[in-house]
C-alpha cells in the first residue's frame, strides 16, 4: 500500500501547484485582423513551407517552393473566408483561428502557424 500512496502523493502535489491549463478560443474578427492582416503568416503544409499574407485591401497571397497565388479574403463573424482562383486550396475556404501561444495559431482544419 505505502508504494501506491508515495507517488499518488507526489502527483497530488504537482497538479495542485500547476498552474491551469488556458483553454484556446475561437478567435473574433477584430482579433483576427489586429493579429494577422498585413503581416507574414508561416505555415507547414505537405512538408513544404508556405507564407500568406492577409492585406487590409482584402487581397491574400499565398507563396510555397512550387508557386504561388493570390486571392481574396474577407472576415465573415469569426471566420477568415479565403478564395483562390487556382492551385490546391482553389475556390472558397472559410476556417476559424484559435491563439495557441506567442505569435501561434491553429486554424480549424488543424494546421498550425506563426505570425511575423
Amino acid at each position: 500500500m505505502r508504494h501506491f500512496i508515495v507517488p499518488t502523493l507526489a502527483i497530488a502535489a504537482a497538479l495542485v501547484g500547476a498552474p491551469p491549463v488556458a483553454e484556446a478560443k475561437t478567435m473574433t474578427a477584430a482579433e483576427i485582423k489586429q493579429e494577422m492582416e498585413g503581416k507574414t503568416i508561416i505555415a507547414r503544409r505537405f512538408g513544404m513551407k508556405i507564407t500568406m499574407n492577409y492585406r487590409p485591401d482584402g487581397t491574400v497571397t499565398a507563396r510555397a517552393l512550387i508557386g504561388s497565388v493570390d486571392g481574396t479574403w474577407r472576415a465573415k463573424g469569426n471566420q477568415v473566408c479565403t478564395t483562390f482562383p487556382r492551385g490546391p486550396a482553389k475556390g472558397t475556404e472559410c476556417v476559424t483561428f484559435e491563439k495557441i501561444g506567442p505569435n501561434q495559431y491553429r486554424n480549424s482544419m488543424g494546421v498550425k502557424f506563426r505570425v511575423q
